[in-house]
């Protein structure tokens, strides 16, 4: 894959770029808050071995800029929407893990013409109640995770694009965080029309398996897949399994127009 920057007006987006699967569908993969494209590297290239694949960094994290923070998560769709105008790409399997799950959920919704399918691993949804709450959980998960043999990826390739957002994007990174603590998706999710599939795992504290549920009952043609292990960052700390199942979905996707997702 190579890393490529582009101007929108606005916005500065840069993005990594490759991939194989010239005749299909492209794949659009959001990260998660906090971070960019960079922790996500192997599973970018797990998923460009069969599919042209856009992993942008949001505009407002590492080397993108954005004019002004993004308040919504409609901004954080349209600069991804001019994204994809400016490659043009009239279609894409649109991946989201985390806020980048939340701004998936807002394209579908905002532009169902433009969204051939959904993944949402372990997205947000709708406020954390209470935050107090949210927060230790989410401490715990960050111990607990260390238990997980990538300790590079933890210890050094996270915290070192977590600590240059902090320095150079405080701004967006605070906005950001308010998206996740505050706003609500559900009454979006009755007019998603793409294939959906939730990937959740079964001990994520930041979103717990609840979250997932109420996914499946709110979006109509909707499958859920839940891992019994792992937690939030399941999809960087186990990146070949959750590429196989979000392969093998879009592969159904690609071959029936009207795939039966219940079985």
């Amino acid at each position: 894959m190579v890393s490529r920057q582009i101007n929108l007006g606005d916005y500065l987006i840069s993005y990594k770029h490759g991939g194989n699967g010239l005749d299909s569908t492209p794949l659009l993969f959001i990260h998660g808050w906090g971070v960019s494209t960079e922790p996500y590297q192997e599973i970018l290239d797990q998923l460009a071995q069969h599919h042209v694949l856009i992993a942008p960094d949001l505009p407002g994290t590492a080397d993108s800029k954005s004019a002004q923070p993004l308040e919504d998560y409609q901004s954080y769709a349209k600069a991804l929407l001019l994204l994809l105008d400016a490659l043009n790409i009239e279609k894409a399997h649109v991946i989201g893990h985390s806020l980048g799950g939340g701004i998936a959920i807002m394209m579908a919704a905002l532009a169902p013409n433009r969204v051939r399918s959904l993944v949402l691993a372990n997205s947000t949804v709708r406020p954390a109640d209470p935050l107090w709450e949210m927060l230790v959980r989410r401490i715990l998960e960050i111990l607990m995770q260390f238990s997980i043999s990538k300790l590079k990826l933890q210890l050094i390739t996270v915290p070192q694009v977590l600590l240059h957002n902090l320095l150079f994007n405080p701004h967006h990174l605070l906005h950001s965080f308010n998206l996740v603590i505050q706003k609500d998706l559900k009454t979006l999710l009755s007019l998603i029309q793409a294939p959906c599939l939730i990937l959740w795992t079964e001990q994520d504290l930041t979103t717990p398996i609840m979250v997932a549920h109420q996914l499946l009952e709110r979006i109509q043609q909707s499958k859920l897949v839940t891992i019994p292990e792992g937690f939030h960052e399941w999809v960087l700390l186990h990146p070949k399994e959750a590429a196989s199942i979000i392969t093998n979905f879009i592969n159904q996707v690609e071959e029936v127009s009207s795939p039966d997702l219940t079985n």
